[in-house]
């Protein structure tokens, strides 16, 4: 066996938030997402390398705002919190979500394989995964709220919003992975696993920028909304090494 491989993979996956004040926000479903990677590996003993690449990678999940949420929109495009003026533009109370997130991403790994058994050899991957935000669009189911003219209580839905500024710039997350590699010829094989990915860290703006409470203040709405969601997912992966 060489002690540097390349390859390619490709990792689907399942992914869905979690949050952490479950009386404000609630998991509402998963999301299909799909990644391509160009990685590596250097074996620095016969049953353990070091794994390393770049690629894109793709997130998100569906959340319920359970907290009366709400945020006005103009011209295709939410307000921001500092810039909101009641009853001038479009007021919408956000019931759901579904955060549709593209990441540049950058995994370190280790393997442990065992020897090889027949044309098998299985393995053991931890790998650190970091994830800088690229572009990010959201799903919304919305509820019209108070505007001159306007009626209210109606059931909305606004698509492919852009929210990447209400995203963090960076995401750290763990993924466990067991698979295999079936050796065709030499060195190259047929890599695949299947692993759990779990979030290190807030996915979204601690503080938003748009979105804002059902809490008057000074006759206005103006408290912006706190969360935190972690990332959650179940990730194959298949792919080549040479």
């Amino acid at each position: 066996m060489k002690n540097f491989r390349f390859g390619g993979t490709i990792t689907p996956s399942l992914d869905w938030y979690k949050p952490d004040n479950l009386k404000k926000f609630a998991t509402n479903g998963t999301v299909t997402r799909f990644g391509v990677l160009i990685n590596g590996e250097y074996s620095f003993s016969g049953n353990f390398a070091l794994g390393f690449g770049v690629g894109i990678n793709s997130g998100g999940g569906k959340m319920t705002f359970s907290d009366t949420a709400h945020y006005y929109f103009s011209d295709d495009a939410i307000i921001k919190v500092s810039d909101t003026v009641m009853g001038k533009y479009d007021h919408y109370k956000l019931n759901d979500r579904t955060y549709k997130a593209s990441y540049y991403v950058l995994p370190v790994s280790i393997k442990m394989r065992t020897n090889e058994i027949g044309y098998m050899r299985y393995f053991f991957e931890p790998r650190l995964n970091v994830n800088l935000r690229k572009k990010v669009r959201a799903n919304d189911d919305l509820t019209t709220l108070p505007k001159p003219g306007s009626s209210t209580g109606q059931s909305v839905n606004q698509t492919d919003l852009d929210i990447t500024k209400d995203m963090n710039f960076m995401r750290f997350s763990v993924t466990l992975s067991a698979g295999g590699e079936y050796y065709i010829t030499g060195s190259t094989a047929l890599v695949f696993s299947i692993g759990y990915d779990y979030g290190l860290s807030n996915a979204v703006q601690k503080t938003s920028e748009y979105l804002l409470r059902m809490q008057k203040t000074g006759g206005e709405y103006k408290s912006p909304v706190e969360q935190n969601f972690t990332q959650r997912g179940v990730v194959l992966t298949l792919g080549f090494l040479f």
